[in-house]
């Protein structure tokens, strides 16, 4: 049994590999309590329609005597933090099967090339329900995931996750749920966050397309920049509360003079992070900064009032679950957008539902 709160890696035995065969008669042997299941006939079931259409017109899509265009005896994926087996399709056949509702919304041409792009994400608290989203479009099946923090009780009005999930770090966490949507996913791992030891990694080895980047440390923020715009990465961020979102678009793959958050992170507030010392001023001054970091005056009211009240009515800046997912959602918009070399110059980009409207007759 795996029980180390990190593990985040499913393991793969290929029914067509002798090797594998005996593995996995050994996995079911020693594991009693092993979850098995096994839907195989249906995802080839499935995947005849899709590769046939024609198919549907004619035949019951229960028939279980509809021809399958292919053979092969799947593979056995095994979730350790689950001690559950899956068997799916191999990979070329899983990924046609699981994409084909995106078929027409993104072209086979588009999908191919979103597949084969590398993401980096740091900060998976807000970065989640972006990296999730990603994965669900297939968006970037090369990942690297990097955060420091575990989940907590307090993080469970947003954080797509559950009680059975406390204390697992927020990026393996992540890694496991993306997983399971695309266990043919290769995804990195940064349990200990980003470091100034392995920025450079992080970014270039191998080089990233684009950084997501929403991590609270505000030195680092501006950091991890600093590098990005070295190496010629793309950088997007989304903040905001509720039913307002912004998004910076850093296109340091463009332009060399691109300013940190498309001009509206001022000098003179990146004066004060970096000038920051540990354990020096007071906590109000450390609150304030972060505010005028994300800038006050493109916040809700409700949310900027909530800075003036943390350490009073407050223990921390609230967020909402509403917002967590329209930030993911606007991630993936953004990043897709990015990846297709569509045109995305730098700035910052706002969202609201309070333009929703209602349609009349």
């Amino acid at each position: 049994m795996y029980t180390h709160e990190t593990i985040c890696k499913p393991e793969f035995f290929y029914l067509a590999n002798e090797v594998d065969r005996s593995r996995f008669l050994d996995l079911c042997n020693n594991n009693p309590s092993l979850q098995k299941i096994d839907t195989l006939a249906d995802q080839k079931h499935e995947l005849s329609l899709v590769l046939d259409p024609s198919l549907i017109s004619h035949q019951s899509l229960t028939n279980p005597t509809l021809p399958t265009v292919f053979g092969g005896e799947g593979v056995w994926v095994y979730f350790p933090w689950k001690n559950t087996a899956v068997r799916i399709l191999e990979k070329e056949q899983y990924e046609t099967l699981r994409m084909s509702r995106n078929k027409n919304l993104i072209t086979k041409e588009e999908q191919k090339i979103l597949e084969n792009t590398t993401i980096a994400i740091a900060g998976l608290n807000v970065g989640n329900p972006g990296a999730v989203c990603l994965a669900l479009e297939g968006i970037g099946t090369t990942m690297k995931l990097a955060d420091f923090d575990p989940l907590s009780v307090s993080n469970l009005n947003r954080f797509r996750a559950g009680l059975t999930d406390l204390l697992v770090n927020k990026a393996s966490l992540s890694a496991r749920q993306m997983y399971e949507i695309n266990p043919y996913q290769d995804i990195t791992v940064f349990e200990n966050g980003l470091t100034d030891d392995n920025m450079d990694a992080f970014l270039s080895l191998p080089k990233i397309d684009l950084l997501i980047e929403e991590m609270d440390n505000l030195k680092f923020k501006i950091k991890v920049r600093e590098k990005a715009k070295a190496f010629k990465i793309p950088v997007l961020m989304v903040t905001g509360n509720a039913d307002h979102v912004l998004i910076d678009v850093e296109r340091y793959d463009l332009e060399a003079d691109v300013p940190m958050l498309g001009g509206f992170l001022k000098s003179e507030i990146i004066d004060r992070v970096n000038a920051l010392v540990p354990g020096a001023g007071t906590f109000r001054d450390r609150i304030e900064l972060l505010q005028d970091f994300m800038g006050k005056e493109y916040l809700e009211p409700r949310l900027n009032g909530s800075f003036d009240e943390v350490g009073k009515t407050l223990a921390s800046i609230p967020q909402l679950a509403e917002s967590s997912f329209l930030r993911g959602a606007a991630l993936c918009h953004f990043a897709k957008k990015i990846l297709l070399k569509q045109d995305v110059p730098s700035g910052r980009y706002s969202i609201s539902l309070d333009g929703v409207r209602i349609e009349k007759k």
